[in-house]
């Protein structure tokens, strides 16, 4: 008997999830949910006896219940686009209005008519008089990171745009600058980045929360192409904790609306203090990874005997900030400057080397490249 429960069990989901699939199939903006749809919340009674009972309603009630779902979900996914500003004026994601003008610009704000409005990230601190400010033109730069309340971002929006609309922006933490590599033609190597907490209200009521990275590379790519180059991606810490605090607050039950406001706060402020932590943190790393070079304390004994038995044909560049890579025994890798200097000594899996090589971010050094370093290496 209950094998025969599991089997119609079994029957009742594949049959759901084709239907499921196929309504999705007839909608306008499917491709936003198609790769990432995971779960769908039905309610629906299953009426045995009486008037609303037979197949031919509880199909109807379903297939109602199932278009809502999706809807909500399509809309959700409209009004957070990675990487593009909700834009008002346009009513979704993106659009000619909603991505940033150059990988230092952050978003301040929105026309009256709901255009998003962006400002260069250290003109935007001079205009606040932001005590560090000067720090941002600085060599690495400054780190700053700016909270914004809806009251800031929103204010000049007429209410016409925002009464309309099932998309609200609740708040945001511009931060820069982040550095980077930076290849010739692109520039400074440095970055601004907004990160937008949102709401998209559906049509049942319910309030879903999204937290939405804006920015782009110098040359107008998506930031997932700029960080390919980076082993950290410097906020991901940071952005993972604010999501899963929104999760958990999108969840919570028992949450008054009147509570909601400093939540989001809170969630805002914490994001800024991991941004601001987890830039101290790697600043410090990296000043005691240099100090413990210059007292002789890195495992170099490695790095000197691989480099005995190196040949120019091994030595390979790192395209993402200039040094010479020369592997050794058992997944080494050691990280030279030009002039024979140790950087870092860092144990790979072949994997981790094949993927680096494929990607670009190491390249074969060329002759002249690898026999100054190789000279002084084995001088």
């Amino acid at each position: 008997m209950e094998e025969r429960g599991s089997a119609l069990g079994e029957i009742a989901f594949d049959v759901l999830e084709r239907l499921v699939r196929e309504r999705l199939s007839r909608k306008a903006g499917a491709h936003l949910i198609e790769g990432s749809l995971g779960t769908i919340l039905l309610k629906l009674p299953l009426v045995l006896r009486g008037e609303r009972s037979g197949p031919g309603v509880f199909a109807a009630h379903l297939i109602g219940e199932i278009d809502r779902a999706l809807e909500d979900a399509i809309q959700h996914a409209a009004a957070f686009r990675p990487g593009h500003a909700f834009c008002y004026r346009c009513g979704s994601a993106p659009c000619e209005h909603s991505a940033s003008p150059s990988h230092r610009h952050v978003f301040v704000g929105y026309t009256p008519t709901g255009v998003p409005r962006w400002e260069d990230f250290a003109q935007l601190c001079l205009d606040l008089r932001h005590p560090e400010v000067d720090g941002l033109y600085a060599d690495p730069p400054a780190f700053i990171a700016l909270v914004r309340d809806k009251t800031e971002i929103n204010g000049s929006l007429l209410e016409a745009f925002r009464s309309e609309s099932a998309f609200r922006l609740r708040g945001q933490v511009a931060a820069g600058f982040f550095p980077f590599f930076a290849r010739d033609g692109e520039g400074r190597g440095v970055l601004a980045v907004t990160f937008q907490i949102g709401a998209s209200r559906a049509r049942s009521g319910a309030v879903r929360y999204g937290l939405n990275v804006l920015g782009r590379t110098p040359l107008g790519e998506p930031l997932d192409l700029l960080w390919e180059r980076q082993d950290l991606i410097p906020w991901q810490g940071a952005v993972r904790w604010a999501q899963s605090a929104l999760g958990t607050l999108e969840r919570a039950r028992r949450t008054r609306v009147e509570e909601v406001p400093a939540r989001l706060d809170g969630i805002l402020r914490g994001l800024c203090r991991r941004l601001e932590h987890e830039r101290r943190a790697r600043r410090r790393r990296t000043r005691h990874a240099e100090s413990r070079h210059r007292a002789g304390e890195r495992p170099t004994r490695k790095a000197v005997d691989d480099a005995r038995a190196i040949v120019p044909g091994d030595v390979l560049v790192d395209e993402r900030n200039g040094t010479l890579v020369v592997p050794g025994a058992r997944g080494r890798m050691h990280f030279y400057t030009a002039d024979g200097r140790l950087v870092s000594s860092v144990r790979y899996s072949r994997d981790a080397i094949e993927r680096k090589r494929k990607l670009g971010l190491w390249r074969p050094s060329q002759p002249g490249e690898a026999a100054a370093l190789i000279n002084l290496l084995k001088s």
